[in-house]
């Protein structure tokens, strides 16, 4: 997970370098670069939201099991007091 960024920036950076050496005129070749960073930047963006919408589902899931566990000591405690 650590190496996703270098990965990702070397992914972009390639891209860039292929279309530069592309034989196409200027103005085709920063309109590809406009567009291919535009959809880069949208890929990365939707990856970005996922995995925080995958954070967030998982601490969600652990603070509903920490309260649950809570919940069951202190019934054991009063349980416990009473007897």
């Amino acid at each position: 997970m650590k190496s996703l960024p270098g990965i990702l920036i070397g992914l972009a950076v390639g891209a860039v370098v292929g279309v530069m050496l592309a034989p196409q005129s200027g103005r085709k070749t920063r309109k590809r670069i406009t567009s291919e960073s535009d959809s880069f930047f949208k890929d990365l963006q939707d990856q970005l939201q996922s995995g925080l919408e995958n954070i967030k589902n998982q601490y969600n899931d652990y603070v509903d099991t920490a309260a649950t566990r809570s919940q069951e000591l202190v019934s054991r405690a009063e349980r416990r007091t009473k007897k």
